[in-house]
């Protein structure tokens, strides 16, 4: 495997790294604003996606085929409806995040017409490594889940959430206090309803992903790549308590995230079948002896499109 480093911002890079490529696969985005400006941010996820773009097509023999990676936050996930989020939902993000990722999949789409370029689009859910889920849907997680997205204000996916001025960390504080040991804890919301997000093992992504390269029913379409079912916070929690034994708690917010994505699509045109569950994430992370079929992240989960996307 050949290793060619680019900046998304450097169009000539780009253009290097992809000669002689038959498929693109574009992972690459900076998820999480932060203190960039905004400019910076949608010169590296829009632009930069532009730039890949143009060096795919402007090659003596062009890709033929461009997989884009976009996210379930196109969806706008703080309104979500109680059904599975199929493909055909509406694209209204209300994030800096969600809405870079629209407007990239509007600019692959745009140059299959003006270019011929095939492309598929993934939209991905959070995406997890077996070693980095071990620490969610435990105290010291949801805190930090809490404050990262309290504090960012409008520069958090999940600012539609927020908006309402309700404290969430604040109604976790009330409930739970002190408490240390970091326990398994559960979210629900003001009608008891479970906080859930649509986990998805590496695993799995990487092979919807592999399914949709050089397959037929692939081309020009859009996909939601997640796991098996979406993981409700109780779930998550109960999971962990079991393998960590662990102490269960449950905190109530005053307003609910919740929402899962329908995998039909891709189910029925590339036979996707995602096998891991939340539950099966975890007893690979508790595996003295794993099979080596993922690479272990060095650096914890740090949830931003409800969390990762």
């Amino acid at each position: 495997m050949e290793v060619v480093e680019a900046s998304l911002t450097d169009g000539g890079a780009l253009a290097r790294a992809v000669a002689g490529v038959d498929v693109v696969v574009h992972l690459a985005a900076q998820m999480v604003l932060g203190e960039s400006s905004v400019e910076r941010y949608y010169d590296v996820n829009v632009m930069g996606t532009l730039r890949l773009l143009e060096a795919s097509v402007s090659q003596s023999v062009p890709v033929r085929q461009f997989v884009y990676a976009s996210t379930d936050n196109t969806y706008d996930p703080a309104h979500a409806p109680r059904e599975p989020i199929t493909e055909d939902h509406p694209q209204f993000p209300g994030d800096y995040y969600g809405t870079s990722k629209v407007l990239c999949e509007q600019l692959v789409r745009n140059y299959q017409k003006l270019h011929g370029l095939n492309y598929t689009i993934l939209r991905y859910g959070s995406v997890l490594a077996p070693n980095e889920a071990v620490a969610l849907f435990r105290l010291d997680w949801v805190r930090g889940f809490l404050a990262t997205h309290t504090t960012a204000g409008r520069r958090s996916n999940l600012w539609q959430l927020l908006a309402g001025g309700d404290d969430f960390l604040g109604a976790l504080q009330e409930q739970i206090g002190d408490r240390t040991g970091n326990p398994a804890l559960a979210l629900t919301g003001p009608d008891g309803r479970p906080w859930a997000i649509h986990t998805s093992d590496v695993r799995d992504t990487v092979a919807g992903t592999l399914a949709a390269i050089d397959h037929p029913n692939a081309i020009n379409q859009d996909f939601n790549i997640v796991g098996p079912r979406t993981t409700t916070f109780t779930e998550g929690a109960t999971v962990i308590a079991k393998h960590y034994n662990l102490d269960l708690l449950t905190a109530h917010m005053p307003a609910t995230l919740a929402f899962e994505l329908s995998t039909h699509k891709a189910t029925q045109l590339l036979d996707y079948h995602p096998h891991h569950d939340f539950d099966s994430t975890i007893t690979t992370a508790q595996d003295p002896n794993p099979t080596p079929d993922y690479t272990p992240v060095t650096q914890g989960w740090i949830p931003t499109s409800d969390p990762r996307s």
